[in-house]
């Protein structure tokens, strides 16, 4: 393609989880930027009337591994930017800035319970990496919520992770059952299983720290029923996306990171339908 804005990265790889559902790989052209797991970067496409469309999305790749940057995107119908996304081929040019956010694993000494709704997973997805790579551990249940079973990004990776020994437990869950007859595991919206799961892993206010990313609506239930259980604001981690002007019933505090997208057609990147 010839496109005249002075793009700074390019499309290094693509890999289809589901129809409509990819990991990207961009990597910088400029001196890549250093980032603490968790953080967010913001990508950039021209659009057809000559303006660049931008939108933040969560580094899904090891903080120390700055080769290309990963991303987990969804194609969001009539969406501005993902729809150009999807228009590229491998080598094309994009644009790519950052860091941002406050969205980072706490050295607290604490378990962790990620919960994750749709393509929320890739700052856990950075987290463990990174963790990994430094050779390190903790104790982490991550949760992650889809509609359908193929939706369920590295699902074999991380079971793979538990099995070998690394202190994660997973589990998915889909919502919508009737439309994958072979699933045998939990079914529902993941925030539906969250008070069972922090019953069965014994995980309290005073032994864990909750992260969650992905569905607004999500976000509310999980956090409304952390304060039930006597969690402390500073306990719950929130990576919230939203459009500008919507308001959703969650206490934004010193463990909340707020990124606002540009358009209601693009708020749905990190929204699991």
């Amino acid at each position: 393609m010839s496109d005249p804005y002075p793009y700074n990265g390019r499309l290094s790889r693509w890999e289809e989880v589901a129809p409509g559902l990819v990991i990207v790989g961009v990597e910088s052209l400029d001196p890549p930027f250093a980032f603490e797991p968790g953080q967010y970067a913001t990508l950039g496409l021209m659009g057809p009337e000559g303006k660049l469309i931008q939108r933040p999305m969560s580094i899904s790749s090891s903080a120390d591994d700055l080769s290309e940057y990963e991303f987990f995107i969804r194609l969001v119908e009539g969406g501005a930017f993902t729809n150009l996304l999807w228009e590229r081929k491998l080598g094309d040019p994009i644009n790519i800035k950052g860091p941002k956010g406050r969205f980072l694993l706490q050295d607290d000494g604490r378990a962790a319970l990620f919960v994750a709704s749709g393509t929320g997973l890739a700052p856990f997805m950075s987290m463990l990496d990174t963790l990994r790579d430094r050779g390190q551990e903790r104790q982490v249940v991550l949760l992650h919520g889809v509609s359908h079973e193929h939706d369920l990004a590295w699902r074999g990776e991380l079971e793979a992770l538990e099995r070998d020994g690394f202190p994660i437990r997973y589990v998915g869950t889909i919502s919508r059952p009737q439309q994958n007859p072979s699933w045998r595991g939990l079914t529902g919206r993941v925030e539906t299983i969250v008070e069972s799961q922090l019953d069965e892993h014994a995980l309290t206010p005073e032994t864990a720290t909750l992260y969650l990313c992905g569905n607004p609506e999500m976000i509310v239930a999980v956090d409304e029923s952390a304060q039930e259980r006597g969690f402390d604001p500073e306990q719950v981690r929130k990576e919230l996306y939203w459009p500008k002007g919507r308001t959703h019933g969650v206490a934004v505090g010193a463990g909340a990171a707020v990124t606002e997208a540009e358009d209601d057609d693009e708020a749905d990147e990190e929204i699991e339908p």
